[in-house]
C-alpha cells in the first residue's frame, strides 16, 4: 500500500512539474470566469492580422495588452447573448452564414489557390534582364549638420545674431574641432544634435529644402560647407560619404523582384480560378432586375 501510495505520489508530481513547465512556456496572459488566453493564443491572433498591424502590435505591448482585454469582454458578450438565445435568431444566423462563406472562400483562395504558385530563378533573372532601368540606384550622400534657427518671423536683429553664431561655430570647425562634438554642443536641431549632427543618408528630393540640397550635393566626400541659408535658418554640412548613382546588382534586387513577380502570379492565378469556378457553377446575374430596369429598356440584360 505504502509502496503504491508512493507510485502514485511520484507521478502526481511528475504531472505538476509538467503543468508548471508548460505555464512558462505557454502563459496565461489573461482570463475570465468561462474563458483562458494563453500567450500561444495571442501570438496566433496576431499572426491573423495584416502584417502593418501585426508589427504595431508587436512594438508596443500596451497594443497587445488592450487586444486580450477586448478579447475577453467579447467573450463574456457573447457568452451572454448566447445565454439569451440570440445566436439563435434567424437573421444572426443567416448573417452568421455569410460571414462563415466569406472566411472560408478568402482563406481557401489564399493558403490553397494562390499557395501554388511559384516563381522560378529563371523568371527573376528574366525579369530584372528586361526591367534593368527600373533598379536605378540614384546618388546619395551620407550627412551631418549643424542647425542655427533663423525663421524669417524673427526680427532683423535676432537673425543676424544666428548668422554670427553659424559663423563663429564654421571658424572653430576650420581650425580642427572635432563636427560632431560642436554639434552636440551646439545645434539648434536637438534630434541630430545628439547623434553628433547625423541626418542619414540621403537622396535627391529628400528634404525640403532646396538651398541645403544643392549645398549638399555639390560636396565632396569629407567636405565641410560654408554657412547655408534656408528658410529654417542657417546651416553648417559635412558629407561623411558620397555614393554614386547605379544600377543594383541582381542579388540586391532579387527579393524585390521575386515578391512583386508573386504577387502579379497570384493575382492573375486567382482571377482565373474564379472566372473558372464562376463558369462550372452556371453563374448568372441579372442586371436588369438588379437595376430595376423594365424588360424594354433593359433588354436580355444577362451577366455570366
Amino acid at each position: 500500500m505504502f509502496v503504491k501510495l508512493a507510485i502514485g505520489t511520484t507521478f502526481l508530481l511528475a504531472a505538476l512539474n509538467g503543468i508548471a513547465k508548460a505555464d512558462e512556456i505557454n502563459p496565461v496572459v489573461g482570463k475570465s470566469t468561462d474563458y483562458t488566453i494563453r500567450a500561444a493564443d495571442l501570438e496566433r491572433l496576431v499572426a491573423a492580422q495584416p502584417v502593418d498591424i501585426q508589427n504595431k502590435l508587436r512594438d508596443e505591448p500596451a497594443l497587445k495588452v488592450n487586444l486580450v482585454k477586448q478579447l475577453l469582454t467579447q467573450k463574456a458578450v457573447v457568452a451572454l447573448a448566447r445565454k439569451e438565445g440570440f445566436d439563435r435568431k434567424p437573421d444572426v444566423v443567416e448573417q452568421l452564414g455569410h460571414v462563415i462563406d466569406d472566411y472560408i472562400a478568402r482563406e481557401y483562395l489564399i493558403k490553397v489557390v494562390a499557395a501554388k504558385v511559384t516563381v522560378t530563378d529563371d523568371e527573376l533573372k528574366k525579369y530584372y534582364k528586361e526591367n534593368t532601368g527600373k533598379f536605378l540606384i540614384p546618388e546619395q550622400i551620407k550627412v551631418r549638420h549643424i542647425f542655427i534657427e533663423a525663421t524669417k518671423e524673427m526680427m532683423a536683429e535676432d537673425k543676424n545674431t544666428s548668422f554670427l553664431k553659424a559663423e563663429t561655430l564654421l571658424e572653430r570647425l576650420k581650425k580642427g574641432e572635432d563636427f560632431a562634438k560642436v554639434a552636440q554642443e551646439a545645434s539648434d536641431d536637438i534630434d541630430s544634435g545628439k547623434k553628433g549632427g547625423e541626418l542619414g543618408t540621403l537622396s535627391p528630393g529628400a528634404t525640403s529644402s532646396e538651398e541645403f540640397e544643392k549645398a549638399a550635393f555639390a560636396l565632396k566626400s569629407g567636405d565641410i560647407s560654408g554657412v547655408v541659408e534656408t528658410p529654417y535658418g542657417y546651416h553648417i554640412i559635412k558629407i561623411d560619404e558620397r555614393r554614386e548613382k547605379r544600377t543594383a546588382t541582381f542579388d540586391e534586387a532579387r527579393e524585390y523582384i521575386r515578391k512583386k513577380l508573386q504577387s502579379d502570379y497570384e493575382a492573375t492565378r486567382l482571377q482565373e480560378f474564379m472566372e473558372t469556378a464562376s463558369k462550372n457553377a452556371g453563374v448568372e446575374v441579372f442586371a436588369d432586375r438588379i437595376s430595376g430596369k423594365n424588360d424594354g429598356e433593359a433588354g436580355n440584360d444577362k451577366q455570366q
